[in-house]
């Protein structure tokens, strides 16, 4: 049996800074990593708004994501 895997919120290891744009269904912002001190783009999705349309586009932009290979984009 596996162990259970701890939870982490998000703002536990990030510091949320100021608006850098939005989208249809997200707001993308700047962000520091408390540990670090490095800056980063994170896209906050607002997942309570999302019809069930949007929900799979959003499906579809996350399978997308997966596929980039790009030194500037995180997984």
């Amino acid at each position: 049996m596996a162990a259970p895997t701890a939870c982490t919120r998000f703002s536990d290891n990030y510091d949320l800074k100021e608006e850098l744009g939005k989208g249809a269904f997200s707001v993308v912002r700047r962000c520091v990593q408390k540990s670090t001190g490095q800056e980063f783009a994170a896209k906050v999705i607002n997942t309570r708004k999302l019809s069930q349309r949007d929900f799979q586009k959003l499906e579809r932009e996350a399978r997308i994501c997966r596929k980039l290979q790009h030194p500037n984009i995180g997984k």
